[in-house]
């Protein structure tokens, strides 16, 4: 009978749920508290963090903080600042920062782009070049114009879809695991 058990738990459709759980549960429950869409949002935030492979080479040092940057004034870093409070990701402590355009945007190893500053994708993504920065937005289509998780709303629940070659061209790798509850899109040339 183990065995069996045993055989169940290495399917991967067991495993895919599993991952589905574990992101999925504290925002369903969030949700259900009637929590806004920020905190929502913080929290896919913080739990993506744990699906995303980064290069030696995006920390300066063994002991150097994980950084998820804001750019510009957002009302998600006060949600964002709860979520990550206490936690670590991959043994390094997290930090949570405002950032601007400038080249304060490589110390990020996320980087949130609000709604309010989609104009400015285009600035960020030169900015960024292949620097290995997860860049996640919620403006139209952001995966599509070159950011590499965009969140969307679809019956009154937060869901994200992922652009691959953006995050092969930042040399970061995103597990299967949540590639496998996203929806998959194409880059959009860029122009």
């Amino acid at each position: 009978m183990a065995v069996l058990e045993d055989r169940r738990l290495r399917s991967p459709t067991v495993r895919k749920f599993a991952v589905a759980v574990v992101i999925a549960l504290p925002l369903a429950v969030a949700l259900a508290q009637g929590v806004n869409e920020s905190v929502v949002k913080a929290a896919f935030l913080y739990h993506f963090t744990g699906y995303v492979d980064y290069p030696a080479s995006a920390f300066t040092q063994p002991s150097a903080p994980f950084v998820i940057g804001v750019l510009g004034k957002d009302t998600i870093m006060d949600a964002l600042q709860q979520a990550v409070r206490g936690k670590s990701v991959k043994g390094r402590p997290v930090v949570v920062k405002q950032v601007g355009l400038g080249q304060e945007l490589k110390e990020c190893h996320v980087l949130f782009v609000p709604e309010a500053q989609a104009a400015n994708l285009s600035r960020v993504l030169d900015v960024l070049g292949d620097a290995p920065v997860l860049l996640v937005g919620e403006s139209k289509d952001f995966a599509a114009k070159g950011g590499m998780i965009g969140f969307f709303v679809e019956q009154n629940r937060v869901r994200f879809e992922i652009n691959p070659e953006a995050a092969r061209r930042a040399h970061l790798t995103i597990s299967s695991k949540l590639l496998s509850l996203a929806r998959i899109v194409k880059e959009s040339r860029r122009g």
